[in-house]
């Protein structure tokens, strides 16, 4: 893929992530939450039925966020692309526990109905379904589908961020929402802005919070950015793209 650089991150700077097709897998969202007042995206309730995964659609409006962490990710991703097409899949449960099977279950779900961004701002330490998360990681690879995974904030493994099919994410501190820096030789390969981040709360309050989890809200943002202007990107274009983007806004923190 040969791209005239600037130019492309030019488009990306000005971009809103227009009709890029997101799923966000995360605790449910409260529209009380400013940056997601009016939003139309679908809220789906993911549970284990007799038949295996059942969805239940969610009433628009309604405050389906468990613990608060799914709002504020997906406050985080719509501050860096505000028009992107989001449906939220809720496995998180009032403890922001959720089992393996049911985010595999999930996984395999968004990545049928084809979705172009999957933000996984959550994972698993076990490694009893990790032959499981690999198969559909390699699968959501090879259809062009973008998954963004954020690493452990405590240290250990955390699937499916370790795998290198992901666009793997830590927290850092940042001036902005668009700033990214590359880790060249680690399996973590991204840092976004997770520290002291402040979200706007549901009674117009600034929230700060911290965590991989809004680093990877912030650059599955920047994904749908980028696929709103290269929708022909596949996840390894995507690394590429924002491994350049990360290094042009090394120093002065600019696109050059």
């Amino acid at each position: 893929m040969k791209l005239d650089m600037k130019k492309t991150f030019q488009s990306i700077l000005l971009g809103t992530g227009s009709d890029v097709r997101v799923a966000v897998i995360d605790s449910g969202i409260n529209p009380q939450f400013p940056g997601l007042r009016g939003r139309v995206g679908k809220v789906f309730d993911c549970f284990h039925g007799a038949k295996g995964l059942e969805l239940n659609e969610l009433p628009f409006g309604e405050n389906s966020d468990r613990t608060g962490h799914g709002s504020l990710v997906q406050s985080c991703l719509v501050s860096v692309a505000p028009e992107a097409r989001i449906d939220h899949f809720r496995v998180l449960d009032e403890n922001n526990i959720s089992d393996s099977s049911l985010l595999c279950y999930v996984l395999d779900h968004v990545i049928d109905k084809g979705y172009q961004v999957i933000n996984v701002s959550l994972g698993t330490s076990s490694e009893y379904h990790v032959p499981w998360l690999v198969a559909l990681m390699k699968r959501a690879y090879e259809s062009n589908i973008v998954v963004v995974a954020a690493c452990s904030n405590v240290g250990n493994w955390l699937y499916p961020a370790t795998f290198t099919y992901c666009v793997s994410v830590n927290a850092m501190s940042a001036a902005h929402a668009m700033q990214v820096r590359f880790h060249s030789g680690s399996v973590i390969e991204f840092s976004g802005l997770g520290v002291n981040v402040p979200v706007a709360g549901p009674s117009d309050q600034s929230i700060f919070v911290s965590g991989s989890s809004y680093a990877a809200a912030h650059i599955s943002g920047l994904c749908a950015r980028i696929l709103e202007v290269k929708p022909e990107c596949g996840p390894l274009d995507v690394k590429v793209l924002l491994r350049e983007y990360a290094q042009s806004m090394e120093g002065e923190g600019q696109v050059a």
